[in-house]
Formats: C-alpha cells, sequence, structure tokens
C-alpha cells in the first residue's frame, strides 16, 4: 500500500514539476474578434512590418509593468489579425493576467527597443484574464480582446533639453561678439 501512495505521490510531482499552460494567440476566430490599426486611427495592421507579443503574469494583477514577454511574436496576416496559433507557457496552468503590445519591426525586433525608438509605432491593449488549457484540450482564445478597437500611438521625439538650449543661445551670443 505504501508503494502505491509512493508511485502516485511521485507520478503527480512529475506531472506538475512538467505543467504547462497553452493558449491560442490570436486576435480573431473562437471568440476573439479585436483588429489593431495604424496611428491613424483607420488603417489595419498588414504583413511583416508590425509584430504582436503576448505579456503575462500569473494569476491577476493590475500593474502592467511586473508583465513579461513571452517573446514569441506573431506578425499580421491582413486586416489587422495577427494569427500566431498556440503559445505554451512552461511552468504555468491556471489563469494568467495578460497584456497584446504591438510594434513596427522597423524600429526595433522586441516591443521594449520600439517603445523607446522616435517615430516608432507601438501600442498596447488593456489586460485582461485567460485561463490556460493543458495539452491535449484545446488552447482558449484570446477572447478578453472582444471588443476592442486599438489604435497605435506615436513615441514623440524628445525635445532638446533646457541645457543643450542654453549652450546654444551662448554660442550664438560668442559668434556675435567676435563680429564686432
Amino acid at each position: 500500500m505504501k508503494k502505491l501512495i509512493l508511485t502516485v505521490a511521485l507520478g503527480v510531482a512529475c506531472a506538475s514539476a512538467f505543467a504547462q499552460g497553452q493558449l491560442n494567440f490570436s486576435n480573431f476566430g473562437s471568440g476573439a474578434n479585436a483588429p489593431w490599426f495604424d496611428a491613424d486611427g483607420t488603417t489595419k495592421l498588414a504583413g511583416a512590418g508590425f509584430q504582436a507579443d503576448l505579456w503575462w503574469a500569473a494569476g491577476t494583477v493590475t500593474d502592467s509593468s511586473v508583465l513579461v514577454a513571452l517573446g514569441q511574436p506573431a506578425n499580421f496576416a491582413s486586416s489587422g489579425y495577427f494569427l500566431g496559433g498556440s503559445r505554451t507557457i512552461t511552468g504555468q496552468t491556471g489563469t494568467i493576467t495578460g497584456q497584446v503590445r504591438v510594434w513596427d519591426t522597423a524600429h526595433g525586433s522586441s516591443w521594449t527597443q520600439a517603445s523607446t525608438a522616435a517615430g516608432a509605432h507601438v501600442g498596447e491593449s488593456a489586460l485582461f484574464q485567460i485561463s490556460l488549457t493543458q495539452p491535449p484540450t484545446t488552447p482558449n482564445s484570446l477572447t478578453g480582446l472582444n471588443g476592442q478597437t486599438l489604435v497605435l500611438r506615436v513615441v514623440n521625439v524628445p525635445e532638446p533639453s533646457t541645457i543643450a538650449l542654453a549652450g546654444l543661445g551662448l554660442a550664438g551670443l560668442l559668434v556675435i561678439r567676435r563680429r564686432k
């Protein structure tokens, strides 16, 4: 009897050690329909020039700064939709908080790079919860994105600092003084 209990306990421990949750990383189909638009609000994103990635954290969180990138971006197929397919989060089961982040690839190979580049088109969805499934169950879709029309924002070019402007003014005064 002790061997049976020990065998079952070890089996459960091994299964939980290799636990993995999965989801369908797509903003269209199976209950999800949330196209992404460029900064003009009317042009839907399309092609490899834009990518989307899932940022996530275990459980329910309200602060997007604790999210980490899954690091498996998907290209936009057409008409504002990315169809990334099944994504696995190793060591995670249950419900996670997710956020989709989108960027133009001309300004970086990741959202983090593009979000700090001047003139880049980047965007973030609202936070949402999704329940991960375990194989062989069909992955859940990103239904938390339903009904959203997301517009990308353009990162502004930083203004010159006050010290730089003062330096230019001083240089101008020196040039004028030498001419006299």
